[in-house]
């Protein structure tokens, strides 16, 4: 897929955005008790809003079986929306992360602007949100279309690249899962991947294990694409894995995505 197909179904989104604050807390006629639901959200997702979350208008994304769900723009900045599982209805945070080392216009790395939302089904979630330092707003999802078919599994030897940073990877895939390796600095690293069913949906570990980095083990979400979005490859037509990376066990390390890339 290329960027500029991205982009143009963005725009599709945008009427669904005039319609997001009367779906929100409204109800739905179809499956179960209280407007139906729940509803199987597991899945490559785009989101827009019509209010910057952070310096976000528009982003790309996952959402697993935890209701986690987490997206990239293309400055590879990261919104994750608040937990959503699938039930009809939804609340608690949208949270923005700027892409290391870098800040937003209002000058942190971090917002967090409350929200409240809506499955209205397996393909449509709308919702509300206010924020502290742009204007409230709107936001609605629907499918991301990142790959054709099943996912490749990753196998053998591939690069890595880890936005903001300078240094690269160069990682060994095993069919079991797990994969090890090192960057350009003598850091060595290993990590697990664990597909979500048959989905274009990763959980993910990625540990420092030994050598010039400090140890830490960070875990997140991934999705595969066949596009390079940042760059990392001069554009070329190849699978690309790009992982979200949230939770760190160190304070001083931010979100991130790593792109690993043939």
């Amino acid at each position: 897929m290329s960027r500029t197909f991205v982009l143009s179904v963005s725009f599709a989104f945008l009427a669904l955005l005039g319609a997001a604050t009367i779906n929100c807390g409204g109800s739905s006629s179809s499956g179960g008790g209280n407007g139906g639901g729940p509803f199987d959200v597991v899945g490559d997702w785009q989101l827009v809003f019509s209010s910057n979350v952070g310096d976000t208008a528009f982003a790309f994304g996952a959402i697993n079986s935890s209701g986690l769900g987490a997206f990239l723009d293309f400055s590879g900045n990261i919104v994750t929306l608040p937990k959503v599982t699938g039930v009809k209805s939804f609340s608690g945070n949208l949270t923005a992360y700027a892409v290391n080392p870098n800040f937003f216009s209002n000058g942190t790395p971090l917002e967090t602007d409350p929200a409240q939302g809506n499955v209205n089904s397996a393909t449509s979630i709308t919702g509300t949100f206010t924020s502290g330092t742009n204007p409230a707003g709107t936001f609605a999802a629907g499918p991301y279309f990142a790959i054709t078919g099943a996912p490749v599994a990753l196998s053998g030897a591939m690069n890595g690249k880890e936005l903001g940073f300078v240094n690269t990877l160069l990682l060994t895939f095993n069919s079991n899962g797990t994969f090890s390796g090192g960057d350009n600095f003598g850091c060595s690293v290993g990590g697990t991947i664990a597909q979500e069913k048959s989905s274009d949906v990763f959980d993910v570990t990625f540990s420092n294990v030994s050598g010039a980095c400090t140890t830490d083990t960070r875990t997140g979400i991934a999705f595969e694409s066949k596009t390079d979005f940042f760059n990392v490859n001069a554009g070329a037509d190849a699978t690309y894995f790009y992982m979200i990376l949230l939770t760190s066990q160190l304070t001083n390390v931010r979100p991130g995505v790593i792109v690993i890339y043939q």
